[in-house]
């Protein structure tokens, strides 16, 4: 078969439009340059046009591109999620990439790099992990109306502050920072909140008894009311309710807060 150099030059092509500029540009631009390389240049055969290869950039391009954005998209995705330490580390590997190319590619080097990108997502790892454990402890001691779990919160607190000092870090470096308030899910009211609880907690220790009296007095008020509708509640549960439940609320010891007593058996 004849050699039709128009067809590796439709292939080039083919496999640029197969590339995204926004995910693979390096390799978009290799398979376009190599393309118009091959339509400034013809050769006598197959042969002649890979020998003619090996003496520029093209010969290895393709994997240097394809190392390039692999690179580039592990930055992007990092400095997304702001894991900034670890995308530091990737911008350090293109950057010797850049420099040295497969030189770099195939050394203990790059192995080496490798275990600093899994050391630093390990540490954001732990340091998410109790940052979590804070938070946690937080919204017990804040709204848990049963008094033994809010103490098991606060010791569960004071332990995780204790583990951030062993993690090289502290809880006002972790609040500052993006990627650890994104696992609050809450207002910069209700973050500033719990920044504040924190602080105080950790000069003051926890008062259980003065930061739970409204939810006692809560309690206190909503028994009164029901001690005071009894009669009233009972006659509403006696009447024909369908395909809903009939019942009340009381407070309780509950880690929720209530019991939902039944006042009536609904026939569907």
């Amino acid at each position: 078969m004849a050699y039709d150099q128009s067809k590796a030059v439709e292939l080039y092509l083919l496999k640029a439009e197969n590339f995204s500029e926004e995910s693979a540009p390096n390799q978009k631009k290799y398979y376009l340059d190599a393309a118009k390389w091959l339509e400034e240049n013809q050769f006598e055969s197959a042969y002649h046009m890979t020998q003619a290869m090996k003496n520029t950039e093209y010969y290895e391009g393709a994997g240097i591109a394809k190392t390039a954005d692999d690179i580039e998209l592990r930055i992007a995705a990092m400095e997304k999620v702001g894991y900034e330490d670890v995308a530091a580390v990737h911008r350090e590997r293109k950057k010797k990439f850049d420099e040295r190319g497969n030189e770099y590619a195939f050394a203990k080097e790059w192995l080496d790099d490798y275990d600093r990108v899994a050391f630093e997502t390990e540490k954001y790892a732990r340091r998410k992990e109790v940052f979590g454990k804070i938070f946690s402890a937080y919204f017990q001691m804040a709204g848990n109306p049963q008094s033994e779990h809010r103490k098991e919160a606060a010791e569960e607190m004071s332990a995780a502050l204790g583990q951030l000092k062993n993690l090289g870090t502290s809880f006002d470096e972790l609040a500052g920072e993006k990627v650890y308030r994104d696992l609050t899910m809450t207002t910069d009211e209700g973050m500033a909140n719990f920044i504040d609880f924190v602080h105080g907690f950790a000069a003051m220790g926890y008062d259980d008894g003065e930061d739970m009296a409204e939810i006692r007095e809560e309690q206190d008020n909503l028994a009164k009311w029901v001690n005071e509708h009894k009669a009233e509640l009972v006659a509403i549960g006696e009447k024909e309710k369908w395909h809903c439940a009939n019942c009340i609320a009381v407070p309780s010891e509950d880690p929720c807060g209530y019991d939902f007593i039944a006042m009536k058996e609904v026939k569907a």
